[in-house]
């Protein structure tokens, strides 16, 4: 099933669909400033575990944490640094995976093995309308195949039956996030993606 809702203006209905859904343990796909991706709230342990088996993914595997901001973030994150928390604020919301050790508010959720957490601060008015009026963050994985999804037509056809709904943000560019080691207190590249020239900028390369 497609949701369409207004990319830039999010309808009130619309957004009060995808939130029931969230709390009803459900996983619906949202578009990013990156690429489509499922989502489920982090206070829904079957949701989470659904869609490990949605991407046939390991439990070793960490999933991402989309917050709202830097503050949000931080109450999942351990141990960010001032350097770290100042590029932050000024690359946010933006096409970043930020890679930390997962703190105690985890509570071991989609952290994997080495119980760390991917944040994403996405620069999407949709997802962050959604995390406002849920409460709290997403837990997410990008929609795999051998190039991302980037199309919600696609996107129904192959995956309408298993999530409860496709939202409809339009054909996205097929570009991922750049990910960015920040578990020791500095900022390493792991993964170029979009956001690039930022990176450049501040001579982050790989």
């Amino acid at each position: 099933m497609i949701w369409p809702i207004h990319p830039v203006n999010p309808e009130k209905r619309v957004l009060g669909w995808i939130v029931e859904a969230l709390r009803d343990d459900g996983v619906i796909i949202l578009p990013t400033d990156t690429v489509y991706a499922f989502a489920c709230s982090l206070d829904s342990p079957r949701a989470i575990e659904k869609m490990y088996k949605l991407k046939d993914l390991p439990e070793s595997k960490p999933l991402s944490l989309l917050c709202k901001d830097v503050a949000m973030a931080s109450n999942f994150a351990q141990g960010i640094s001032n350097s770290v928390f100042r590029f932050m604020k000024l690359a946010t919301p933006g096409p970043f995976t930020f890679l930390f050790k997962a703190n105690r508010n985890m509570d071991r959720r989609a952290t994997g093995k080495r119980k760390e957490v991917g944040i994403r601060i996405v620069d999407h008015a949709v997802v962050q309308a959604i995390i406002e009026e849920l409460g709290g963050p997403l837990m997410s994985t990008s929609v795999p195949e051998e190039e991302y999804f980037i199309d919600p037509e696609h996107l129904d056809a192959v995956w309408g039956k298993r999530v409860h709904a496709i939202v409809d943000g339009g054909v996205k560019e097929n570009t991922g996030s750049s990910i960015l080691d920040c578990t020791d207190g500095e900022i390493k590249l792991v993964r170029k993606g979009a956001g690039a020239e930022i990176l450049a900028q501040l001579g982050l390369e790989e």
